[in-house]
């Protein structure tokens, strides 16, 4: 995303706007909002984006093994690969977070 911003400000400026009005149309709870995202990254392959919402998981107080069984929830839907790599990079992005607690 940050070559896009770089690039095409006006591009990034919409889809953080479609982004913000989506969020407040849902009207989620943040854990809840990032929990569904993981899942939804999960499904897509989105290594990138389950990082960052991983990350706003956590931080919003999201319990780590909850994430990981999110990810597991997947299986039978994007195979055993996507979920694999999605759930090596959430584990990671686990361990940074107890080491330095953002």
């Amino acid at each position: 995303m940050k070559n896009i911003i770089e690039e095409y400000p006006e591009v990034a400026k919409a889809f953080f706007a479609l982004t913000q009005t989506l969020t407040e149309t849902a009207a989620l709870p943040n854990q809840e909002k990032e929990l569904i995202l993981i899942g939804m990254f999960t499904a897509s392959g989105g290594l990138h984006g389950l990082t960052t919402h991983t990350q706003r998981f956590l931080k919003a107080g999201g319990n780590a093994q909850l994430a990981l069984k999110t990810i597991l929830l997947a299986i039978p839907v994007v195979g055993i690969t996507k979920v694999t790599l999605s759930f090596n990079t959430v584990k990671e992005i686990i361990g940074e977070y107890a080491n330095e607690n953002y």
